[in-house]
């Protein structure tokens, strides 16, 4: 009892399977040489510059891909307060510049002072540190009382 092949079997099994083939719309159906010049193509287009343009309009159902109400998108991207808060504008840091005019220094930053003067950076920033309670803040106070120290040279030598 013999069976009959399948009219579906339309290969040997020991035969290699048929290459796929891709349908594009206006062009020749192809092969691998066909896609691969399609892909080449869409390289070969600019890149969309931001991700308004490239969302979908909005269908205005519940569910799917682009659901949500249709808007219309703003063309400016609004910065956040967040990468601006904490930045001192040009009118505060005017007015804390003639408040340590007028006021002087403090004795923590006039030590300091004194020892920059002495050549031990590294204890002053330790007292910086100490007072004002983190490194960085330490740190930039010694720059700033640095820079006090180098005005009231030029100052001096200006006077001569």
């Amino acid at each position: 009892m013999q069976r009959s092949p399948s009219p579906s079997l339309s290969r040997l099994p020991h035969q290699p399977a048929p290459r796929p083939h891709f349908a594009v719309p206006g062009k020749r159906t192809g092969d691998f040489h066909t896609a691969l010049s399609l892909l080449l193509d869409n390289l070969r287009q600019p890149l969309q510059s931001t991700t308004a343009e490239m969302v979908q309009e909005r269908s205005g159902l519940i569910l799917g891909l682009n659901h949500g109400r249709p808007t219309t998108a703003l063309n400016t991207p609004k910065t956040r307060i967040s990468r601006s808060k904490g930045k001192s504008s040009r009118r505060t840091a005017f007015v804390r510049e003639i408040a340590q005019e007028v006021v002087g220094l403090a004795p923590y930053e006039r030590r300091i002072i004194e020892l920059l003067r002495n050549a031990q950076d590294k204890r002053a920033r330790k007292l910086a540190k100490k007072r004002l309670g983190t490194f960085g803040r330490g740190k930039a106070k010694v720059e700033n009382m640095q820079k006090v120290i180098a005005e009231s040279r030029r100052a001096q030598v200006a006077g001569h």
